[in-house]
């Protein structure tokens, strides 16, 4: 008898305790809207070839099926811990895919592990999340372990299907997909111009980093060589010197949209204007990055701290801007 009941004490410790609404949270360490943003939402239109995101956008691409939250190269460099959005017990963990296998061998290196590194959550009440794209060797947990609501379950890495570091948060309700930002069933998502607003899923706090924000200007940063055409900006190294190849001001926007107007300028120590350059967008775009620079004169940069400032303009409107500064000694 007393072995019956210590059974049946085990089990519904071990049982996940069902997730209540107005309690997800953020899975990733960092002020979204902020520092980090929601690169990609779910795809908002059915049709093939025409991705949208909640505000007909294009935060999204064909068939994505969560949140994207985005970290800043640098700052994942230096680790961004991805948290557990709810209470609840490990389903499973993968661990010991290759950070940038995609970028460097496509996606048929990936053998169909799309999510590379990640952890599988059971929250109860019918609820499950997944989160993918971590660091090789950074995950924390273990199957069938129980973690609480913001727990570090690693960090964000690059693995996986994926170009940019960033933790891919996927639900479930039921056995079924459901949008994370609104609870919605996938099935049912169409974009409209008022968009959506976040879930009673998640907590109040999580429902007001995750007003829609649209364009924003990423990241910004100086570096001392003009880059190939094909370059990562994130990736540019921070070598700018007064005796470098050349000073270039580089600036990466998330969400830009048709006909909006990039500008990157770089002021000298005396507020001179020292180069400028622009780009109008072709199309939307998910990400678009310009940069702007000069060769090194001869004796080198005059000592002193730059200015560079990015900006994004729409229909003569500035909706984004950015300044960075850096000292020359």
């Amino acid at each position: 008898m007393h072995v019956f009941f210590l059974l049946l004490l085990l089990v519904a410790a071990l049982a996940p305790r069902p997730a209540a609404a107005q309690n997800f949270q953020l899975p990733i360490d960092c002020r979204v809207g902020d520092v980090c943003v929601v690169q990609n939402y779910a795809d908002s239109n059915p049709a093939a070839g025409a991705a949208a995101d909640p505000l007909c956008g294009p935060l999204t691409y064909d068939g994505h099926d969560g949140l994207d939250f985005r970290a800043p190269a640098a700052l994942a460099r230096s680790g961004v811990n991805v948290l557990a959005p709810a209470a609840g017990v490990v389903l499973g963990v993968r661990d010991g895919e290759g950070d940038g296998a995609y970028l460097r061998e496509g996606r048929a290196a990936l053998g169909g592990r799309d999510c590379g590194n990640g952890v599988r959550i059971d929250h109860g009440g019918g609820w499950q999340s997944q989160l993918c794209h971590m660091r090789a060797g950074s995950m924390r947990v273990r199957q069938g372990e129980r973690v609480s609501a913001g727990q570090a379950l690693g960090l964000v890495g690059l693995s996986g299907f994926t170009q940019f570091p960033h933790v891919h948060l996927r639900l479930e309700r039921g056995g079924a997909l459901v949008d994370p930002l609104t609870g919605s069933p996938m099935a049912d998502l169409r974009c409209s111009a008022q968009g959506a607003a976040a879930g009673a899923h998640w907590s109040a706090t999580a429902r007001a980093a995750l007003a829609y924000r649209g364009t924003r200007l990423l990241a910004a940063g100086f570096t001392g060589a003009a880059p190939a055409s094909d370059a990562q900006v994130e990736d540019l190294p921070a070598n700018a010197a007064r005796t470098a190849q050349a000073l270039v001001f580089w600036t990466l926007a998330s969400g830009p949209r048709n006909r909006d107007i990039i500008r990157v300028r770089l002021y000298g120590p005396d507020g001179a204007l020292v180069v400028e350059n622009t780009r109008t967008q072709p199309r939307d775009q998910a990400q678009a990055s310009l940069f702007a620079g000069r060769r090194t004169p001869g004796g080198g940069w005059p000592a002193g701290t730059y200015r560079g400032v990015a900006e994004v303009t729409r229909e003569g409107r500035v909706v984004a801007t950015r300044t960075q500064t850096l000292q020359l000694r």
